[in-house]
């Protein structure tokens, strides 16, 4: 029976202490997306090429990943109690299910410390593969995934500097739809809320906006992106709409449905009337933009695609033993509801 390989012989085989090695294999991911403790890239990057010829693995229930019958999968969304990361969930769950596998699902919650706090407990239980939605500050965590042999599938955002499968949907053409909605009633101050957050499917849709915007004829200064931090959606947005609506604002679009719900009860609580007194384009599926007559107009993408691009990615790299590979594969958004 092979010997399990410990962090003692890992040091004996770089030349280096086993306290190093413990450092450089559990160095957690702060706030800041920066390593907690500094070690030397060259060493660092000796031991954990030690670590892989070794074939180490962090505990026992990881080295059930390397018979390959854990059969469990760790999915790392951003918000589960957000409708989209929901549906998302439910879809890898089935999906998942009917492949044989059990899904573990975690929450980051835009905070790179927990998406590492979260990654590193799936790790400990002994998952085959994870399908992460990145947030900032990340990158760490998602090479430490990589670094253990662990196959990984980002999904949903695609601004990380790591070469594996990532599933997307093109934002920017997404927003420009939106837009185009508000541009057919003949609207012209239109204009967006979005993130403060900096993570490509928030920038992309950003991007298509003001796009969209220019290509309508509107002056580059004119052009009007609203920034909430995740945090403070709802106080943030309540504050913000009371100014849109004074300047006259025709037309809102939405990076997100959390953004769009937000501004939405503080439009009814003050009794503007929706696609009357101004009018909303949102983003992702929710039951609100169905309570108004006529209904609300948004963009939807293609979970069940998503879901299905991405499991089927991860399941090559677990069970076919295929090389990760770079891949960008998008995917297209519909409207919904376009009156």
């Amino acid at each position: 029976m092979p010997k399990n390989v410990t962090i003692k012989d890992i040091a004996a085989e770089a030349g280096v202490s086993i306290a190093l090695v413990s450092f450089v294999m559990n160095n957690r991911i702060g706030e800041d997306g920066k390593q907690k403790y500094r070690v030397n890239q060259t060493t660092r990057d000796r031991i954990l090429e030690v670590a892989r010829r070794l074939n180490y693995q962090p505990n026992a229930a990881a080295r059930i990943l390397r018979s390959g019958k854990s059969r469990v999968i760790g999915a790392v969304l951003s918000d589960i109690s957000n409708v989209f990361y929901g549906e998302i969930a439910k879809q890898l769950e089935e999906k998942a299910f009917r492949k044989g596998y059990t899904m573990l699902f975690g929450s980051t919650d835009e905070c790179a410390e927990k998406l590492d706090r979260v990654v590193r407990s799936f790790i400990d239980k002994g998952v085959e593969g994870f399908i992460v939605v990145p947030c900032e500050g990340s990158e760490g965590t998602l090479r430490h995934i990589r670094n253990l042999n662990i196959p990984l599938v980002i999904m949903d955002r695609k601004d990380v500097d790591v070469a594996v499968p990532k599933v997307v949907l093109d934002n920017r053409a997404a927003i420009k739809k939106a837009v185009e909605i508000l541009a057919g009633k003949g609207l012209r101050k239109i204009e967006m809320l979005s993130y403060t957050m900096r993570v490509s499917s928030i920038s992309d849709r950003e991007a298509g906006f003001r796009d969209r915007m220019l290509e309508l004829g509107v002056c580059p200064d004119d052009i009007r992106i609203h920034r909430i931090p995740f945090e403070e959606v709802s106080d943030a947005t309540e504050q913000m709409v009371p100014g849109l609506i004074a300047r006259g604002v025709e037309g809102l679009v939405f990076a997100t449905n959390s953004l769009a719900i937000a501004a939405i009860k503080k439009l009814f609580s003050m009794g503007i009337r929706m696609q009357q007194d101004i009018h909303l384009v949102g983003f992702d599926n929710s039951d609100v933009y169905d309570m108004f007559e006529p209904q609300i107009p948004h963009i939807r993408q293609p979970i069940e695609r998503i879901c299905g691009e991405a499991l089927a990615r991860l399941c090559n790299l677990m069970e076919n033993e295929e090389k990760t590979a770079d891949q960008l594969i998008t995917l297209d958004a519909e409207v919904v509801n376009m009156q």
